[in-house]
């Protein structure tokens, strides 16, 4: 089902991670990370990464690139001089004259010929390139298959995968792990336009032979056969899109294991950090001050002792005072 892409490749990459012998445990953490990602993506969000990446399909982008048109032709001197040309050798003889205009309107014709197929030779190569990189027709995430297992739905699962693959591109990218000079170190840095131009041509494979396949009409005595000839292009597309989805799912382990890196990058970051000599000269202090404040309470709580004898002192003052003002008073 289209609706349920990110959580399919999730399961898968959380199966691959158990079937690994050798290093399990971070391969489920990488897993769990990468499963956390797709979990919480939704269908909007990976449909407009499908629109975005073939956003050169719109009719709308195709009408704002500037287009070229076709030349004109010569220049204007040239036809004066022509002009003259056969003018002057007309007065000289008529018959040369008409031979040399039939030259001349050759060559001009001949030339603004070779300049039109030029320019639609260029427009050819420029279209050919474009559909190269992006050749996915606009709207395709809506066109209906008429394969017999197609995805039921709105949306195909084909442009779902690819959107997909854009998100997961565009997160890697975003990993503080991706842009640390230390993958180029050793060597872990995979490609990922190639990556994704390669899952965009594969994606675009099932969809057009989901597409361009007919549905059989029940109809026909050869309905059987053709049944069978189609089943052949079905499996096909079974199998080229299981393969598709366990590309998407390679791509997210990828994902996934840089999350590890991520947090090791950072705690190595910190570590470096409270190893400068600021920050061991900052260490000092405090052991200086644990040993200062230990001092400054012993000193304060002797003070406090000779607070609570001066408090016994006077208090014995206080009462003697006043027995003896007491004493004088029955005296009286």
């Amino acid at each position: 089902m289209a609706e349920t892409v990110p959580q399919e490749i999730a399961a898968r990459v959380v199966h691959s991670a158990e079937l690994i012998p050798v290093g399990r445990e971070q391969a489920q953490v990488a897993a769990r990370d990468a499963s956390a990602y797709l979990q919480g993506l939704r269908a909007p969000a990976v449909d407009d990464a499908f629109r975005r990446y073939t956003a050169s399909n719109n009719p709308a982008y195709l009408a704002s690139i500037p287009q070229r048109r076709a030349p004109w032709g010569v220049p204007a001197w040239v036809w004066i001089f022509g002009v003259i040309a056969v003018f002057v050798t007309g007065q000289a003889a008529i018959g040369a004259g008409l031979i040399a205009l039939l030259l001349v309107g050759s060559g001009l014709a001949g030339f603004r010929a070779w300049q039109l197929t030029q320019h639609k030779k260029q427009l050819s190569a420029r279209e050919e390139a474009r559909r190269a990189v992006n050749p996915w027709p606009f709207q395709a995430e809506r066109t209906p298959a008429w394969n017999p297992d197609a995805e039921p739905g709105t949306t195909r699962v084909e442009t779902r995968l690819l959107g997909l693959a854009v998100l997961l591109t565009e997160e890697i990218r975003r990993s503080p792990a991706w842009n640390n000079p230390i993958l180029d170190q050793h060597r872990v840095r995979i490609n990922l336009d190639a990556t994704l131009q390669d899952i965009s041509h594969r994606a675009y494979r099932v969809w057009r032979m989901r597409t361009d396949t007919p549905r059989p009409s029940g109809e026909s005595p050869v309905t059987q056969a053709l049944a069978e000839h189609v089943d052949e292009y079905t499996h096909a597309a079974r199998m080229a899109e299981n393969a598709l989805r366990d590309h998407v799912a390679a791509l997210a382990e990828y994902l996934g294991e840089l999350r590890p890196v991520e947090r090791l990058l950072h705690d190595l970051n910190l570590l470096d950090r409270t190893s400068t000599g600021a920050h061991r000269e900052l260490l000092d202090q405090l052991y200086r001050d644990a040993v200062g404040n230990e001092a400054d309470a012993l000193r304060f709580q002797h003070h406090a002792d000779e607070l609570r004898d001066l408090q016994a002192s006077l208090d014995t003052q206080f009462h003697f005072l006043r027995e003896q003002v007491a004493r004088t008073n029955l005296l009286r």
